[in-house]
C-alpha cells in the first residue's frame, strides 16, 4: 500500500513540475519576448527591410477616370459590389473601352481604403475567435505583411506574415515579422497550418477578383503592383462585340441561311433567331416518340441532323395533342380551320397552310406533318393573331413559316419576352416576306439545334419532348 501511495505522489509530484514549468514558460515569453522566436521554433533571418524588394514600376493608365466600378468576388461577394473613388483613399478608377471586343481597368487604392474594405467585406472584428483579432495588411514594395495580435496564452503577440509577389496573382510565404524583424516560417503548431491557408486564400481571391461593370465584359486581373502605400491592379476583358441589331441573311451552305434581328418590347430585347431553308435542296421529316420523350438536344445528338426543331403541343404523358404525321403514321386529333399546318407529301413538297382556307384531307398522303395553332400570319401575309387574341403573357416561342419564294423558315424566340400577339406583329411587318407562319408548342419546349458548316446554333429545350422537325440534307 505504501508503495502505490508513493507512486501517486511522484505522478503528482511530477504534473505539477510540468504544469509549473510551461508556466514559467509563458510568463518568461510574456515579460520577455525576445524568448518567443526560440520558443516557436523560429531561426532568425535578419531585418525585414532587407528582405522587400526595391519597389516597382507603377501601371500606366491610358483610359479616363471612372465614378464608379461594379466588382465580383466570389464566394464573398456573389453579388455586384459598387465601389467609387471615395471608396479608394487616395487612388483612383480609369477605364478604357476604346479598343472593340477590348476592356480594360485601373485601380489604386491606399492601405487605409484596402484594410477599410477588407474589414467591411471579409475580415470583421471577431473574424480570428480567440485565436487572433485586429488584422492589418501593411503595404510593402512587392508584397505585403498580415499582421494579427496572435493569442499565446498569457497574452496577445503582434506578429505579421510576410507575403511577396511572384506571379501577377500569385505570392509566396516568406517569413514572419515580429518587431522590425524577419524570422523562418514555424514548421508545426497552428501558425504552421495557418501559412499556407493565408497564402491560398491570398492568391484565391486575386484570382477571383471579377470587374463586371460598367465597362462591358468581365474583366479579370491582369497585373498587380504591390507598394509602400498603395496597391495597384489592372484587370482586362475580352468580348464578343455585341452583334447589330439586323445581321442580314448569311449564307451557310446552299438552301441554308442565318438570319438574327432584335425585337423590342418594353424596355428589353428579344433576340430572334430565323432559318431560311430551300425545301428543293433539304428533307424534311417529323420524329415522334410519345414514350421516349427527351430534351431537344438529346434529339439532335442522336439524329444528327443540319437542324431540330420542337414541334407540337403535348400532353403530361407525351401523347400529340392535335395530329401529328411521322414517316406517314399519324397520331394525335386532327384540329379545325382555326389552326393551320406544316405538310410534307410524299413527292418532298413542303408547305405551311392555313387549315380554313386550305383544309387537311387524309387521303392526301402526307407522309409528315404537324398541326398546332394558333396562325400568327394568314397567307398574304397578313397578321393573324390580334391583341384580344390571347392576355399577353410572354414567353420562349417556336414558329415555322412559308416566304412568298416558298422558303421554309424557322423561327425562336429563345429569351421569352414576345406574346403571341407581339409574334405575330413581328412576322408581318419584318420585312421577312412570310406568306403564313404558324405558331408551334413554345414556353419550356421551344428549342433550335443548327449545324452547318461553320455555324452552330444551340438553343436547348427546358423540357423533354416527344416530337421534333428535322432538315436533312
Amino acid at each position: 500500500m505504501s508503495k502505490r501511495h508513493s507512486l501517486v505522489k511522484l505522478i503528482a509530484i511530477g504534473l505539477l513540475a510540468c504544469v509549473a514549468c510551461a508556466g514559467l514558460t509563458l510568463l518568461a515569453v510574456n515579460l520577455a519576448p525576445c524568448l518567443l522566436p526560440a520558443l516557436l521554433g523560429l531561426t532568425h533571418v535578419g531585418d525585414l527591410a532587407s528582405a522587400l524588394p526595391p519597389s516597382p514600376t507603377p501601371l500606366i493608365s491610358t483610359g479616363s477616370p471612372l465614378d464608379h466600378v461594379e466588382l465580383l468576388l466570389p464566394p464573398y461577394l456573389p453579388q455586384p459590389l459598387s465601389l467609387t473613388p471615395a471608396d479608394l483613399g487616395d487612388g483612383e478608377i480609369t477605364g478604357d473601352a476604346t479598343t472593340p471586343g477590348a476592356s480594360a481597368y485601373t485601380l489604386a487604392l491606399d492601405e487605409p481604403a484596402l484594410n477599410d474594405f477588407l474589414r467591411r467585406h471579409f475580415l470583421p472584428d471577431d473574424a480570428g475567435g480567440d485565436r487572433y483579432r485586429d488584422l492589418w495588411v501593411d503595404l510593402q514594395p512587392g508584397g505585403l505583411i498580415l499582421y494579427a495580435d496572435v493569442n499565446l496564452g498569457l497574452s496577445w503577440q503582434r506578429m505579421g506574415l510576410l507575403l511577396l509577389q511572384e506571379g501577377e496573382t500569385s505570392l509566396t510565404s516568406i517569413g514572419l515579422a515580429l518587431g522590425e524583424e524577419l524570422y523562418t516560417l514555424p514548421d508545426e503548431g497552428f501558425l504552421a497550418q495557418a501559412v499556407p491557408r493565408v497564402q491560398s486564400t491570398t492568391e484565391r481571391a486575386l484570382e477571383a477578383l471579377t470587374l463586371v461593370g460598367p465597362l462591358p465584359g468581365e474583366a479579370h486581373i491582369s497585373q498587380v503592383r504591390f507598394h509602400a502605400d498603395r496597391l495597384e491592379i489592372l484587370a482586362q476583358a475580352a468580348y464578343t462585340a455585341p452583334p447589330p441589331p439586323d445581321t442580314g441573311w448569311q449564307p451557310l451552305e446552299p438552301g441554308v441561311e442565318l438570319r438574327q434581328m432584335d425585337v423590342a418590347t418594353g424596355n428589353v430585347l428579344e433576340r430572334v433567331i430565323i432559318v431560311r431553308l430551300d425545301p428543293a435542296l433539304a428533307r424534311f421529316r417529323v420524329r415522334y416518340e410519345p414514350d421516349n420523350p427527351r430534351p431537344l438536344s438529346a434529339w439532335a445528338a442522336e439524329l444528327q441532323p443540319l437542324l431540330t426543331i420542337n414541334a407540337g403541343y403535348f400532353t403530361p404523358e407525351g401523347e400529340a395533342t392535335a395530329l401529328l404525321i411521322s414517316g406517314g403514321r399519324s397520331a394525335g386529333a386532327p384540329l379545325g380551320d382555326f389552326a393551320g399546318m406544316f405538310a410534307v407529301t410524299a413527292g418532298g413538297q413542303v408547305s405551311v397552310r392555313w387549315l380554313q382556307e386550305q383544309p387537311y384531307d387524309p387521303a392526301e398522303g402526307l407522309v409528315e406533318g404537324v398541326q398546332s395553332f394558333p396562325v400568327l400570319v394568314k397567307p398574304g401575309g397578313v397578321m393573324g393573331f390580334p391583341a384580344d387574341g390571347d392576355d399577353g403573357t410572354p414567353a420562349r416561342r417556336t414558329v415555322v413559316a412559308q416566304d412568298n419564294d416558298g422558303h421554309i423558315l424557322v423561327v425562336v424566340a429563345p429569351r421569352g419576352y414576345l406574346s403571341l400577339h407581339e409574334m405575330s406583329v413581328f412576322l408581318a411587318n419584318s420585312g421577312l416576306g412570310i406568306g403564313t407562319a404558324l405558331n408551334l408548342d413554345g414556353g419550356g419546349s421551344t428549342g433550335l439545334w443548327l449545324n452547318s458548316g461553320d455555324a452552330s446554333v444551340q438553343i436547348d429545350s427546358r423540357t423533354p419532348i416527344p416530337s421534333v422537325i428535322v432538315v436533312e440534307k
